[in-house]
């Protein structure tokens, strides 16, 4: 591969076992006679200043260590004020986190040996890139891009959950596992979805999942209708559920099959706002960043990444 090769490496994704497994894998790639350099990220969104300085820098390949936090991470990289900053540099994703979502839209599966096979066969695929303006949780507004989903309600409670405290479970089992948890506590909001200027929806609800790709939660398939090449997001609405029927329907997600529930709806966009009574929790590519009211838009075509 005659490319200049950058690895982007969270060391403590895995449940911290990349920093001690990194030795193996740096060897393995050598040994395979690719040319690459790399470095640790070491707090967070370090890995978007890391992909923006070697982007810059020349390299033109940046393959994201990590997990859909981490890859989130350096696809922001990959831009600056809204324009990649090289537009013939590709994104590769070595998947080592807890849930590993963006990959399973593609088939590819978690591990070495995957990766590898993606890395030799260099077929790019230009992906749309999901864009969200939302409350940090400084209270500033800011704006963040993304290249599998975002939501906004029992998902963002969920995922704040996970991250804190099931981080060395396995995906589909943590998020499972956080998701029922915060089931019995949360609550339905007052929600206003717009959806290319127009108001579909404006009512109590459990979530709006707003995705440019399939997966999310450790392995649910949530829009099953979602190509993230085709210039639309998806938009998911988990309507005013009891936490019974929840509980009692949560299955379908796994399986794609919750797209017929009488109180799920779907619609397809390029420009969605949500505002909430109260504020709702912003989930986004696996971590959780802030809270309603949130702004997203589409940007199509816009990375390159090897599939």
């Amino acid at each position: 591969m005659d490319t200049k090769v950058f690895f982007v490496v969270n060391p403590v994704s895995a449940g911290k076992k990349t920093v001690k497994e990194w030795p193996f894998f740096e060897k393995q790639l050598k040994d395979k006679g690719y040319r690459f350099d790399w470095a640790f990220t070491e707090y967070p969104e370090h890995a978007t200043l890391i992909t923006r300085e070697v982007l810059k820098s020349g390299y033109d390949l940046v393959v994201s260590v990590g997990g859909d936090g981490t890859m989130n991470e350096v696809v922001n990289g990959f831009f600056e004020n809204d324009s990649l900053i090289n537009e013939a540099a590709k994104l590769a994703v070595f998947s080592r986190g807890t849930g590993c979502d963006f990959i399973k839209s593609f088939g590819i599966k978690k591990g070495f040996d995957d990766f590898i096979t993606i890395f030799d066969r260099n077929q790019i695929q230009e992906l749309d890139v999901g864009k969200v303006s939302f409350v940090h949780a400084s209270g500033q507004a800011v704006s963040k891009l993304f290249l599998n989903i975002s939501d906004v309600g029992l998902g963002g409670e969920t995922t704040r959950r996970v991250n804190k405290t099931k981080k060395h479970l396995k995906g589909l089992l943590a998020f499972f596992i956080g998701a029922m948890l915060t089931i019995f506590k949360y609550r339905n909001k007052k929600i206003c979805l717009e959806i290319d200027g127009e108001v579909v929806r404006h009512e109590r609800m459990n979530s709006v999942i707003v995705a440019n790709a399939k997966y999310f939660g450790g392995g649910m398939y949530i829009s099953p209708n979602s190509e993230p090449y085709d210039g639309f997001l998806d938009i998911i609405v988990i309507g005013n559920f009891t936490t019974f029927e929840l509980i009692r329907d949560f299955h379908l997600i796994y399986k794609g099959e919750h797209l017929t529930h009488p109180k799920v709806y779907h619609y397809k966009g390029k420009k969605v706002k949500i505002t909430s009574e109260p504020v709702a929790l912003l989930e986004l590519d696996g971590e959780q960043p802030g809270t309603t009211p949130a702004e997203f838009e589409i940007m199509t075509q816009s990375i390159k990444v090897l599939i």
